[in-house]
């Protein structure tokens, strides 16, 4: 039965899962979620452009800065974040739980299977406001794990007995100052050693009270599936509010691949700085 999405495919060693240069700028993969508070939205829209929710008198952000790029963006906002962001693909771990029980999901989601181990994101928070996003990794005996990078965290955690298992980093962005050129960042990011983690980072003390022995064989049976090894698939994305996305991708040796695609490509991977307005 196939598990994924791209299962028994040949994954070319740079693959785009997002470009909001394309039409439509958010791609049918991605499955956009909002809560119900009045300032949330997901839009696409050009990045000179501020945005504003039905039912907000606010538009966010308030004053366009410096360094806006030319392409249309995808704006994702919210006082909500944890309930509003974009996703493609699903958990493994939770597509497996689904098919064990006969269900199948509404939406037709399935797993990315997504072999790369680089994944690279263009990306602008808004104004201050901080952003997350997170990844579901599967090492090779099909286990899968949760890594979540958050600007407003300070040191790393390890949650073993969630299910799938997470880890939460931080995720540090660059301080604007008079002289920042743009908001827009590139965050490359390699998945494959993000696998140890889930061993090395220090994990909750356990409590030994006999009133919770039988809580405390669960938890180290729950840990014992942490994953380990090598690095297989990618099975979804999801980024959060508060931010602006312009493009996300896979490859196979990072920022080597794109250097070594070509004029063209390097130059399409380019975030070129729209003209002032006078």
């Amino acid at each position: 039965m196939k598990m994924t999405l791209l299962s028994g495919s040949i994954q070319p060693p740079l693959l785009t899962l997002l470009s909001s240069s394309s039409s439509p700028s958010l791609s049918p993969l991605f499955q956009p979620t909002t809560d119900t508070s009045k300032d949330s939205c997901i839009v696409s829209l050009p990045d000179t452009k501020s945005a504003q929710a039905s039912g907000s008198s606010r538009a966010v952000p308030h004053a366009q800065p410096k360094g806006c790029i030319l392409h249309d963006v995808v704006h994702i906002q919210s006082s909500n974040p944890r309930m509003t962001y974009i996703q493609a693909g699903c958990s493994l771990t939770e597509y497996r739980a689904g098919r064990d029980k006969g269900k199948s999901r509404d939406d037709g989601c399935m797993p990315l299977g997504i072999e790369l181990p680089w994944v690279g994101l263009q990306v602008k928070r808004l104004g201050k406001r901080d952003m997350s996003f997170e990844v579901g990794i599967v090492d090779n005996r099909g286990r899968e794990g949760i890594v979540r990078f958050s600007s407003f965290k300070r040191n790393p955690t390890v949650h073993p007995c969630r299910s799938p298992p997470l880890i939460h980093l931080p995720l540090q962005l660059p301080s604007t100052t008079s002289s920042t050129l743009t908001q827009w960042v590139h965050i490359p990011l390699h998945l494959a050693p993000l696998i140890q983690l889930f061993h090395s980072l220090p994990r909750p003390q356990r409590h030994a009270s006999d009133d919770e022995k039988e809580e405390d064989s669960r938890k180290r049976r729950k840990v014992a599936e942490l994953p380990s090894g090598s690095f297989a698939s990618l099975s979804y994305i999801r980024v959060y509010a508060n931010c602006r996305v312009r493009r996300i991708w896979f490859s196979a040796e990072g920022e080597r691949t794109i250097q070594g695609m070509g004029k063209a490509v390097r130059d399409e991977w380019e975030l070129y700085a729209a003209e002032e307005s006078v």
